[in-house]
């Protein structure tokens, strides 16, 4: 078992874990994306200094996962566009988060190519990829994740730059178990 434990720490030792967020399922989930993409654009620079989590965290480790893993696809392919497109160009990735009152705040951006493209009868950007069934759905998993802690989610683009941001009420829910009258 000793044995075990220690080839267990030297391989942990060997995974590079850039990111530390305090958070188990968000820290996995950045380090896991990053070595992801910097395989396709290895100048990336992805910023996560300003997440940050309450210490009381209502929010589900697991919707906070959703949120981010359907933001980072969606920024690593933009990312990957713009580098094809422009190996020079500088890709960011930047993510941040903050908590006033009740309300926690989740922000992503990302340089990509500037072309975004919208039907005027669509909430979301129109995928360009070929599988649309299968693709396009990320900012709509965002959106319904938000509003499962009674938040929403926003867009814009600034620039060659695209911002998503998330709100969601941080506190107890009944849903999950917690009851009001306590």
């Amino acid at each position: 078992m000793q044995t075990y434990l220690e080839e267990l720490n030297q391989t942990m030792d060997r995974l590079e874990f850039r990111f530390k967020t305090g958070n188990t399922v968000v820290d996995t989930l950045l380090n896991m994306k990053y070595h992801e993409i910097i395989r396709a654009a290895p100048d990336l620079q992805m910023d996560v200094e300003g997440l940050q989590f309450p210490e009381k965290l209502f929010i589900q480790s697991y919707d906070i996962g959703i949120i981010l893993g359907n933001a980072l696809d969606n920024a690593m392919e933009a990312c990957r566009k713009l580098k094809a497109k422009e190996p020079d160009a500088k890709a960011f990735i930047r993510i941040s988060s903050f908590q006033k009152r009740e309300l926690f705040f989740l922000k992503m951006e990302n340089s990509f190519d500037g072309k975004v493209v919208r039907k005027p009868q669509n909430e979301f950007p129109v995928t360009d990829k070929a599988d649309r069934e299968n693709h396009g759905i990320g900012l709509a998993n965002i959106k319904s994740m938000a509003e499962k802690y009674q938040g929403t989610m926003d867009f814009k683009v600034k620039d060659r730059v695209f911002i998503l941001s998330v709100m969601m009420k941080n506190e107890r829910r009944e849903e999950d178990g917690f009851r009001s009258d306590r």
